[in-house]
Order: structure tokens, then C-alpha cells, then sequence
């Protein structure tokens, strides 16, 4: 309708025009109306198709083309009513073209423009039989020439911006879609579906904000899997998210709507319930959560059974703050874990923190660092284009004398929830430079080494200084470190972060977001810190190049980080296929299994020995 009244205007200003044509004396009286009479009739009925709703009926409601072919056909009506200078009028057929220059597809163009020059022809032939001592006949074939050379270059130029606008309009499209996708996973497990720890926390801050004020009481459940790992050894990691996914469902259904359910990640979940009335119905719901858990399942023809090990925690008699519920809660669920699995235990005060596994691992971890358990792992970081090795990751591992080779996500949370992760970041930062040191002196190529950065290290505010001392100590370049920061440990205190980064880049260090997209993903912040490079999660790449989500998010990641000048590091790529997408999507450096995993130093030197920089695919 809107593009019905747009035409009314255009027409209106026509009869204007013609009144003063009229004037000027280019058209006589009865023509004049005539044509006026003619393009009131056209538009009373193209308002009449739009109010009637009679337009949708066709495949472009807006009648495009048809209000075009209409219009000129009024304009060529126009021109054989003119005594003279009829060129005055062939120059609305410009301004008709003009308004599909937005709607109109290359075909459009092609038929406008010859039904152009197919009816000034008509009119033409028209003067010569009907008014041939108005019509100096040279003169108009000569317009009809200059038509015929102007329309067609024209029309493709109008055709190329209509492509164009598509474009832009499809892009848009996508970009939107997935910046869309992007705010969503930052508050949302992207496997699940459930809250995921960000907004899990903000909820459980309200919530209990709203308990203070109204001294009501909630609850929360702490929840980890029992056996989750045999599952994911024995059947693969996607019979483990379909595992996953199926617990999440669970336990949705177990409790009310107004009930929280999140995944924190890995296999533990936390459910906050508010308006607890007493104790008594914890259990009963805690049951109930047990029961939908142990449920059997199917997963990929096999029949699989896990259990679950709960702690409960209630607001206010076991805590008063998020932080502290959420840890007391951690702690009822090790318990809960040392008593048998399968059962839910209540956080109480005499809950000892010897009979965790995760208070055993924080008592060692100084004697550790005292008696060089700790080893640096490296894992290549490869170039999409050349195939060359631009640097490595350095990843910790911790040699415990009766545990074995762990991980960092056995030890890396109890050093941070315990503050141990100031001494250890610091370890991690001489060792990395002491091995850059190494590597330098005996003639490697030059590559850099990224650090890992947790959130408590950047409030430390010793960390700047560490950092230069260590450069200054080892002699190497400060364009061979590079730290990399996620987006969650950034945005829990923006300004004091911001300022630690621009110390640490002003020492020649690069910095790196990473864990792109699974965290607040704060895209107006971005462009605000210091950093070099834009690491896509795991989580994007792992379903690529099949989930039109994920690809659709990979995309415009990487689009808006060489839009803020930065490099793009997929990490996790371990598939052929996965590559393929990233190298044509335009991602510049990836990591992962794909190349090489994370490898002890004189592993990644006998590998660069044998390939030099550019290290092929594992086969």
C-alpha cells in the first residue's frame, strides 16, 4: 500500500507538470486532460488492486513491473499528446526505471527497456499517419536513437545495483541471523540448550536479591554425572552429547516452569529452585531428579544407565551470596560423590574438605610446583595459506607422582577457585619464555608462544611487571608471547582487564580473544581492547561445515575480526572437511588434532627437524 501511495505522489506531481506544460504551450488543452483523465483512471485502480488485496495473488505483490509498464505506457500516451519537444517527456522514463532499480531483476530491466523503445516507436509511426505537420520526423527517430543508446546501459546499471541490494540484503541477513545466534549461545549451553554458567549466575544474583527482599528461601542442585566418562570412552563423544542432551531434557521435565536448569559444563548441571518452603521437599525433589536420571537410554543401539551424585545448598542458612552457595553446593555434591554416587547430600557445616578429591589435588599442587611436576605441552598453530607453523599453544600438564599425566581440567579449577593460579600463571610464564629462549638460541625458526590467561590473573596487579621481568630475563622478542584472554574473564571486570592489557601490550606482547562466542560475547566492547587475534571456539567448528548455524557464526566471526583488523584462529579443527569450510570461509590459522595435538617440547623439535615449518595434515 505504501508503494501504491508513492505512485499517487509521482502521478501527482506528473499533473503538475503538465498543467505547466500546458502553459508553456508544449500541449494543448484537450490533451492535457486527456492525459491527466488517463493517469487518474491508472492510479484509482492500481488503489483499488492494493486495497483489495487483489496484488497478492501475484508473485511480487508489489506490482513492480507492472506499475512500470503501466507508467510508460501513460508517458508514451503523454508524448504523442505533446506539439513539440516530446524529449521533455521521454526523460520520465529514466526517473519510471529509477524506481525499480531496488526491485527489479536483470530480466525486469531488459523488458522495461525495450517496451520503451517499442512503444516511442508506436508513437512514432502514430504522428507521422495522425499529426504529420506537428512531427518533424528526423528529429524524432533521432530521440528514439538516443533512447535506444541510453536505455540499455541504463537498464544493466540499474540491474547490477538491483543485484547488489540482494546481495547486501541476503548478507545482512545472514549477519544478523547470527549475531543473533551468537547472543543467544552467550547465555545459552549451545549442546543442551540450557542456561549456560553466565546467565546461570546472573539468574541465581536475582534470585537471590529477591530472596532478601521478600526472606524467602532457595535452593540450588548441584549435579555431576557418575560414569559420563566410560560412556564417552567407550562410545564416543556423540553418543556423550546425545547423552547430554537427553539429561538436559530430564531434567526440565522434572521440575516448574519458574525453575532454573543449567549446564556449567561438561556433565555437571545446577537446578535453582526458589519459594522453598523447608527442607523436606529438597529431598523429595532430589529424588525425583535421581530417579529421571538413572532412567536407561539408547544411544547409538545400546542401552546406557548413568547415575548422578547431588548437593544441595539452600539460601540463606547455607550461604548468603552466589559464590558462596554455588561452592558449598560443589562441595555437599563431593560428598555426595566419596559416599557411593547415586544420592544427594545437603551442604552442612561439617562437610570436610579432606574428603574431596578436588581439596586433595589443591593440597599438592605447591608441593608440585616445588618439585617440577609441572611440564609445558605445545600444539601447533598453522597457517591456513602456507601451511607453516606461526606458533604454538602452550597447554600445562602436571606429572603427578600417583595420579598420572592430568589434564588442566583436573587441576586448573582448584588452582583458580584457591587463587593457587597466580603462582602457577606465573610458572607458565617463565617456562614459556625460558623455552622460547631455548628454542631461539639453538636456531629454530622463529614462532611465537601463546599463554593462557585466567580471569584471577588479570586482576593480579603484578602480572605487567612479571611479564617484563620474564622478557627481560629470557632476551626474547616480545612479539614471541602472546597471551590469550576469554571474553567471560574480560568482561567480569572490563575496565580494570582493559587496563592490564594495554600494560601488557605496551611491553610488544600479542593478545588474543579467546573462546570467541561462548561467553558474554560483548560485540560493543570488542573494538575496545588491545588485542590481535580472534580465536573461534571449538564449539563452532566441531559441527562444521553440516550446521548452517554454526557456519552461518564462523562466517561472520571471522568477517568482523578482519573488519577490526584481526587474525582468525579456529581451534579444534579435526577433519578434513572442517578445514576445507574454514580455509574457504577465510579463517587464517587453525589448530588441532587435524595437524597435531599438543606435544612435549622435544617432540615439536624433532617434528620441525623432519618438515621444517611447513608441517603436513596427520594421516
Amino acid at each position: 500500500m505504501r508503494g501504491a501511495l508513492i505512485a499517487a505522489g509521482a502521478y501527482l506531481v506528473a499533473a503538475v507538470l503538465l498543467v505547466l506544460a500546458h502553459f508553456a504551450g508544449l500541449i494543448g488543452m484537450r490533451g492535457m486532460l486527456a492525459s491527466i483523465a488517463l493517469m487518474t483512471v491508472a492510479n484509482l485502480a492500481l488503489l483499488a488492486t492494493f486495497k483489495l488485496k487483489v496484488n497478492q495473488r501475484f508473485a511480487d505483490p508489489t506490482l513492480m513491473l507492472a506499475q512500470t509498464l503501466a507508467a510508460i505506457a501513460l508517458i508514451m500516451f503523454v508524448a504523442f499528446q505533446f506539439d513539440r519537444d516530446r524529449s521533455l517527456v521521454l526523460v520520465w522514463c529514466l526517473v519510471v526505471m529509477l524506481f525499480g532499480v531496488f526491485r527489479f531483476k536483470p530480466r525486469d530491466f531488459a523488458t522495461t527497456t525495450l517496451f520503451m523503445l517499442a512503444g516511442y516507436a508506436l508513437v512514432i509511426n502514430l504522428l507521422m499517419s495522425l499529426k504529420p505537420q506537428k512531427v518533424d520526423v528526423f528529429i524524432e527517430w533521432y530521440q528514439w536513437v538516443w533512447l535506444a543508446l541510453l536505455l540499455p546501459p541504463f537498464a544493466w546499471i540499474g540491474s547490477r545495483i538491483g543485484v547488489m541490494r540482494a546481495r547486501i540484503l541476503r548478507a545482512n541477513a545472514e549477519l544478523v541471523n547470527a549475531l543473533g545466534t551468537i547472543q543467544d549461545m552467550a547465555t545459552h549451553d549451545s549442546l543442551t540448550g540450557l542456561h549456560n554458567r553466565v546467565s546461570m549466575t546472573d539468574a541465581l544474583e536475582h534470585a537471590v536479591n529477591k530472596a532478601q527482599r521478600s526472606g524467602e528461601r532457595l535452593a540450588i542442585y548441584f549435579i555431576d554425572l557418575d560414569g559420563f566418562k566410560s560412556v564417552n570412552d567407550s562410545l564416543g563423544h556423540a553418543a556423550g552429547d546425545e547423552l547430554l542432551r537427553e539429561i538436559a531434557q530430564r531434567l526440565r521435565g522434572r521440575v516448574r516452569q519458574s525453575d532454573l536448569v543449567a549446564r556449567l559444563g561438561g556433565d555437571e548441571f545446577v537446578v535453582m529452585v526458589e519459594e522453598v518452603t523447608d527442607r523436606p521437599s529438597l529431598q523429595l525433589l532430589a529424588s525425583k531428579l535421581l530417579t529421571a536420571i538413572a532412567e536407561p537410554m539408547q544411544l547409538q543401539g545400546h542401552e546406557v544407565s548413568v547415575t548422578a551424585s547431588i548437593g544441595i545448598a539452600m539460601y540463606p542458612d547455607d550461604g548468603v551470596d552466589v559464590s558462596t552457595l554455588l561452592a558449598n553446593g560443589d562441595i555437599a555434591m563431593y560428598r555426595a560423590k566419596a559416599l557411593g554416587h547415586n544420592r544427594a547430600t545437603e551442604y552442612s557445616a561439617d562437610l570436610g574438605e579432606s574428603v574431596v578429591e578436588r581439596f586433595e589435588i589443591e593440597k599438592g599442587l605447591r608441593e608440585g610446583l616445588r618439585n617440577d611436576e609441572f611440564r609445558l605441552y605445545y600444539q601447533p598453530k598453522i597457517e591456513f595459506s602456507s601451511g607453516k607453523l606461526l606458533g604454538v599453544e602452550a597447554l600445562i600438564r602436571w606429572h603427578h607422582p600417583t595420579l598420572g599425566v592430568l589434564g588442566p581440567d583436573r587441576f586448573i579449577p582448584v588452582a583458580e577457585s584457591s587463587n593457587f593460579i597466580i603462582a602457577l600463571g606465573k610458572w607458565i610464564i617463565d617456562e614459556a619464555c625460558r623455552q622460547a629462549q631455548t628454542w631461539q638460541r639453538g636456531g629454530m625458526p622463529h614462532f611465537s608462544i601463546a599463554v593462557n590467561l585466567s580471569a584471577n590473573q588479570l586482576t593480579d596487579p603484578s602480572l605487567a611487571d612479571h611479564v617484563a621481568e620474564a622478557l627481560r630475563i629470557s632476551g626474547i622478542d616480545p612479539a614471541m608471547l602472546e597471551f590469550e584472554i576469554t571474553e567471560t574473564a574480560v568482561m567480569k571486570n572490563m575496565v580494570e582487564a582493559t587496563a592490564l592489557l594495554e600494560s601488557l601490550r605496551a611491553l610488544g606482547v600479542r593478545l588474543a580473544i579467546d573462546d570467541f562466542g561462548t561467553g558474554y560475547s560483548s560485540l560493543a566492547y570488542l573494538k575496545e581492547l588491545p588485542v590481535d587475534v580472534l580465536k573461534v571456539d571449538r564449539a563452532f567448528v566441531r559441527h562444521l561445515p553440516h550446521s548452517r548455524d554454526d557456519l552461518a557464526i564462523t562466517r561472520a566471526v571471522i568477517a568482523m575480526a578482519h573488519g577490526l583488523s584481526m587474525k582468525v584462529v579456529a581451534e579444534g579443527v579435526e577433519a578434513q572437511c572442517q578445514f576445507d569450510s574454514l580455509r574457504d570461509e577465510g579463517c587464517d590459522v587453525f589448530q588441532g588434532f587435524y595437524c597435531r595435538p599438543a606435544m612435549q617440547s622435544h617432540d615439536l623439535e624433532a617434528l620441525l627437524n623432519r618438515h621444517g615449518l611447513v608441517i603436513p595434515a596427520q594421516t
